[in-house]
């Protein structure tokens, strides 16, 4: 004898959910309840009986994703319920079956002969809402997953977003930065705190100040011919150098930081040529600015100014003898000295 069975889904269970989730976990089933009737009609009181669930998606006559069994046993007037989701499985897994996405469908069997096919409606969705566990709280969304949340992208943090973030205001971000220098100048970058500090500590540190002095030593060291240029590398002794940029092998200072130096020289002869002017200037004064022309008779020569160096460049002290009478300098007595400004 074929058996039938009126079969309809309750919503009930969903509708007081938020009631029961207060005391208990929400339970991620969908209450089927129906009446087993004989092919004539009579109902089925009080027999044991098979129901097979079967779930579809897409269409009623695909193949099913997943399918578990019931054993029970109805009342006295046919009755019988169960609970989609806890019984035997048979094939698929109930807790990743993707709901919301596109029509699901549950085909119900009795005793081994299908009894026919229905489309589910609003359950499914209640479902997807538990499974992601989203839900409102007042005015609030919350997410109670203690995993991962990615947008466009497999997570890798709480929340891990492929593309912009935008508040109600101002520009979009798209990087949270670690760069300690804020190279980039960014609108659309966020440094971290890390970030910040680095760069305010650097930006406010008191660096070494840059200051130097070096001299020479003995006596009539270096010829200076008449109407000739010498370049003065007869700095032998270093007094203070704060930021070894005095270079003792080509005897030259060497700016390490560009910006205003104040540059001062002293260079002794050792002899004095009545008929002779002496200019010492510096390599980098190209207008020659600030030079010094003295007398042969005198037996020091300075110069001093303020210059704007690059990094890296080089400076040396010039000195030019304009007479027709040879001479020697002084290592002794002589000095080359400077110091940043800004």
């Amino acid at each position: 004898m074929k058996n039938i069975i009126t079969n309809f889904l309750i919503f009930s269970a969903l509708l007081f959910s938020t009631f029961i989730s207060a005391q208990s976990a929400q339970k991620n089933f969908i209450n089927y309840q129906g009446v087993a009737r004989s092919a004539s009609g009579d109902i089925l009181a009080d027999e044991s009986i098979n129901i097979q669930i079967a779930i579809k998606f897409g269409a009623p006559d695909v193949a099913a994703s997943y399918v578990e069994n019931h054993a029970i046993t109805t009342n006295t007037n046919g009755v019988f319920a169960l609970l989609i989701g806890d019984g035997v499985p048979v094939t698929g897994d109930f807790n990743t079956l993707q709901w919301g996405g596109i029509a699901s469908y549950v085909t119900v069997s009795l005793n081994g002969a299908e009894m026919g096919t229905n489309e589910l409606m609003a359950v499914p969705y209640a479902i997807t809402s538990g499974d992601t566990r989203w839900f409102s709280n007042g005015d609030d969304i919350e997410n109670m997953n203690s995993g991962n949340v990615g947008i466009d992208r497999t997570p890798t943090a709480k929340l891990d977003v492929n593309g912009d973030l935008k508040l109600e205001n101002g520009t979009s971000v798209n990087e949270i930065s670690t760069d300690g220098t804020l190279a980039s100048n960014s609108n659309n970058a966020v440094p971290t705190e890390r970030a910040v500090k680095t760069y305010v500590d650097n930006a406010t540190a008191v660096s070494t100040p840059i200051v130097f002095k070096v001299r020479g030593n003995g006596f009539a060291v270096k010829d200076l011919d008449a109407n000739t240029t010498i370049e003065t590398d007869i700095w032998d002794i270093r007094t203070y150098d704060t930021r070894n940029a005095f270079n003792t092998t080509t005897k030259r200072f060497v700016a390490p930081e560009s910006g205003y130096y104040y540059l001062h020289a002293v260079v002794r002869q050792s002899n004095a040529v009545t008929t002779s002017f002496f200019r010492i200037s510096f390599n980098v004064d190209t207008g020659v600015d600030f030079t010094q022309i003295v007398d042969g008779d005198d037996v020091k020569t300075d110069v001093s100014g303020i210059y704007f160096l690059n990094v890296g460049q080089e400076v040396f002290v010039s000195l030019r003898n304009f007479g027709a009478g040879d001479v020697r300098i002084d290592g002794t007595g002589s000095w080359f000295e400077g110091y940043k400004i800004n």
